[in-house]
């Protein structure tokens, strides 16, 4: 995981859930699924992240139209992830005593949504938020540090927790699955050729590099990348 640097929440969603909440003689569908700017949300958080999924890394922009499986039975598109999942939203705020669709509840947190990949097709090549549906993370990518808890594996793309936080979240995540080792691999060996990126000056003009937007765009796996230069430092 990458962190995601969270900045205001936009102007579609706060002028939305202010419209709701405004509503006499009380509020009425202050409910994410009554939101309707979906899609200018879904854009604005794309490009907070630099074009990538916040739970794999994968291109999730127009570049999303290259992905392909292995199997060629997976199809893959952006959609906007609750971190805390919208039933889960819905029932703490039922257990605080507040009412559903009245009162404000975090399926409305922008700190709560991030851009994500969705896999659809067969079920052995679900991974990411199609694999988590209702369930916690531990480690999640609005949190300071949170790439300091995986390690990436250059001679296969693999992945491995380096807490038990961090194992739980690859499993609930299936961040191991054979799809992304491989495209992590395939990513690795591009930008790490150890026939033109062989001296410690090559390997951090690489780490710069994976730092840096271009055209408000980061490298696909930029930091599962910069992870394995910077183990060569």
């Amino acid at each position: 995981m990458r962190k995601i640097t969270k900045s205001q929440p936009p102007e579609c969603l706060q002028s939305f859930i202010d419209g709701q909440l405004a509503i006499e003689p009380e509020p009425l569908n202050v409910t994410y699924k009554d939101f309707r700017a979906k899609a200018e949300l879904l854009s604005i958080l794309t490009s907070e992240q630099f074009g990538l999924c916040g739970y794999t890394g994968v291109p999730v922009d127009e570049r999303i139209t290259h992905l392909k499986s292995p199997t060629n039975q997976a199809t893959f598109r952006n959609h906007i992830e609750h971190l805390k999942s919208q039933a889960t939203c819905k029932s703490e705020l039922l257990d605080s005593g507040r009412v559903y669709g009245r009162d404000l509840g975090d399926d409305l947190n922008y700190f709560n949504m991030i851009a994500a990949v969705e896999v659809r097709g067969v079920e052995s090549e679900h991974f990411g938020a199609v694999k988590k549906k209702d369930l916690s993370l531990r480690v999640l990518p609005t949190q300071e540090k949170c790439d300091e808890h995986f390690r990436f594996r250059e001679v296969d793309g693999g992945i491995d927790g380096l807490s038990e936080d961090a194992k739980e979240s690859i499993a609930v995540l299936q961040l191991d699955h054979k799809t992304l080792d491989g495209w992590r691999k395939s990513a690795i060996d591009t930008w790490l050729d150890p026939e033109v990126i062989q001296t410690r000056e090559d390997f951090e003009g690489v780490i710069q590099e994976l730092e840096k937007p271009i055209d408000g765009k980061l490298p696909e796996f930029a930091f599962v990348i910069g992870a394995v230069a910077k183990g060569y430092i």
